[in-house]
């Protein structure tokens, strides 16, 4: 034990003052008084312990003695050595990716960084933590807290989001956050390659927590669907990513329907790839492996199944350019009318023309918008890298004119200075294309480009009809639903409701676990997948190492001064010295 301010032990002269003092108090003799010898007996049986009789003679005094002392050592400032954290800002990064959720010893990784953080947390000694997720976004969860309430609150929170970790950002985020103070950085992650670091982190003490053990991995890689005749067709794709050779079982299903099975052998770092012939039609295709190596969200995998070649209705008077087109294509038509599909369930694409979208049908649609009122174009043609527009080249069209927009929230594919010619969207959940031309004002049919387009534009609503695409992990995508209904009820393949989104106010958001997803607007289900990551797909584990740290220092810790132990004497002097003025006011004198 050490002492801060030493020069204190001076004050022993009062508490030598005060013992001297004791010394020139009055002194009485005791005498036997007849009287009292009634009590005699008693008083015996009471103080039968001549030392506790003493104590409580000279109660005042030794109260007094004992408060001088604590108050003494109080001022002197006593402190120790102890172990503690480097640096007096802390900065964690943590890893929420997929790989984290491998377990090891029957707990995920991210557990046990969520471990390792609160012990870490618990060996803090006034210093200030900033903590920031490395997901696809960076995210600062805490900054500059000093409070360890707060501190441990945040850290029991942390859930993975399965996105891939954007390290480099977080590291650079890092360095800004440092602030020039004496700066430590913990990583929790399982992954964190040295090599990757060591020029990010230049001048900072950094502790790299790599956690995990190589269990083994066996991946399902990929897995698609694909319209073949009658039927559809799959592949998958299966890696062996172990050292030793295994046997899996590989599974395609729908909802609790077994659609396809097969047992599999791989050897050491093998991959091998399963055809499937022929699955009857569903809506989407679960495959799985029955694997049990630690790690299952690279066990499974999602395909929707789209329809390729849908029918297209016409309605009503269609420009024979556009039935000639698509016919060219191969597509199958249907002349019809907004009548005859009224209380049917049917699935298609919709050509019509006119001059409004109400009382056409709720299916994907492409829309000859052939307004009376027209708009003369002046300028060329302008259009963004577009796939509706992919091939369909439009330097050589002539337009003479263009019809009023339509209203809605639009997408602009296509434009004549600021006319838009082509747009996209969506009403009443359906994918729409309009043109805002008459196919009579230009000479567009005649181009090689007019049938690419048609063709683009059938691939893109067949594509769009219920299935609204691939998500990562916690996607934000912006959907246009137009005046359709913007209520949004997100389930599982589990028909558990996950969670509600309004359209109007927000994007749609994906969850963060990969699966297959419904969303259900209405009468209208759409299906959608969350994907994980490719570079997800193997957890790989480096090993733990530190950065930039001193040779002789082995460890995250160092030594600091312990100086709590004043606070404490302190106090117990002020109780002593309030339990002295008691004693004293009840006039227990020695």
């Amino acid at each position: 034990m050490q002492f801060l301010n030493p020069i204190y032990f001076v004050l022993a002269i009062f508490i030598g003052a005060v013992i001297l003092f004791y010394f020139f108090r009055k002194q009485y003799t005791e005498k036997t008084i007849s009287s009292n010898l009634l009590w005699e007996q008693v008083l015996n049986e009471w103080q039968a312990s001549p030392w506790l009789k003493k104590l409580q003679q000279n109660l005042l005094f030794w109260l007094q003695l004992l408060a001088l002392l604590l108050l003494m050592l109080s001022l002197v400032r006593p402190f120790w050595l102890e172990n503690a954290l480097k640096g007096e800002h802390l900065i964690l990064i943590v890893d929420p990716s997929a790989s984290m959720s491998a377990e090891h010893g029957g707990k995920t990784r991210f557990e046990i960084a969520k471990e390792e953080m609160l012990s870490l947390a618990g060996k803090l000694n006034g210093q200030q933590v900033t903590m920031i997720k490395a997901g696809e976004k960076n995210e600062i969860l805490l900054s500059q807290e000093d409070d360890p309430i707060a501190i441990r609150r945040t850290i029991e929170g942390l859930e993975l989001t399965y996105e891939h970790e954007n390290m480099e950002k977080a590291l650079l985020l890092a360095g800004s956050l440092s602030s020039g103070k004496d700066t430590a950085l913990h990583i929790f992650s399982d992954s964190a390659a040295k090599d990757e670091l060591i020029e990010e982190l230049a001048g900072i003490y950094t502790v790299v927590h790599n956690i995990g053990e190589d269990s083994g991995n066996v991946s399902l890689q990929s897995f698609g669907t694909a319209a073949l005749g009658d039927g559809i067709s799959a592949v998958a794709v299966i890696e062996n990513q172990s050292s030793r050779n295994i046997e899996t079982g590989f599974t395609v299903q729908f909802e609790d329907e077994v659609l396809f099975e097969q047992n599999l052998s791989l050897k050491a770092n093998e991959q091998t790839t399963v055809q499937i012939q022929r699955l009857p039609e569903k809506p989407y295709y679960e495959a799985s492996i029955s694997m049990k190596d630690g790690y299952s969200a690279d066990n499974f995998a999602a395909s929707i199944f789209t329809d390729t070649k849908p029918n297209v209705y016409t309605m009503g008077d269609v420009n024979p350019f556009a039935v000639k087109g698509f016919q060219t294509i191969g597509a199958e038509l249907l002349q019809t009318d907004p009548a005859a599909l009224k209380g049917l369930d049917m699935k298609g694409i919709v050509v019509a023309e006119g001059s409004a979208l109400s009382e056409l049908p709720e299916l994907p649609m492409l829309f000859f918008n052939t307004s009376k009122e027209k708009i003369k174009l002046e300028e060329a043609t302008s259009g963004d890298e577009e796939a509706l527009l992919e091939y369909a080249n439009f330097e050589n069209v002539y337009i003479s004119s263009a019809s009023p927009v339509l209203k809605g929230e639009w997408e602009t594919v296509l434009k004549s200075g600021d006319i838009p010619l082509i747009q996209r969207g969506m009403l009443n959940g359906q994918p729409v294309i309009i043109v805002n031309f008459d196919l009579s004002d230009t000479d567009w049919p005649l181009q090689p480009g007019f049938p690419i387009f048609l063709y683009n534009s059938y691939q893109w609503l067949s594509q769009q009809s219920d299935f609204i695409g691939y998500f990562s992990a916690g996607e934000e995508r912006w959907i246009n639903i137009g005046k359709g209904n913007g209520s949004w009820e997100i389930f599982n393949n589990k028909d558990e409701n996950l969670y509600s989104l309004d359209l109007t106010k927000e994007n749609f958001k994906a969850p963060e676990i990969p699966g297959t997803y419904q969303a259900v607007s209405g009468n209208q289900i759409y299906y959608f997948s969350v994907l994980l990551d490719e570079r997800e797909k193997n957890p790989e584990v480096e090993e733990p190492y530190t950065l930039n740290d001193k040779l002789s220092e082995k460890n995250s810790m160092t030594q600091r001064p312990n100086e709590k132990l004043w606070f404490w004497l302190a106090l117990i002097a002020l109780i002593l010295i309030a339990f002295e003025w008691e004693v004293y006011r009840r006039g227990h004198r020695g």
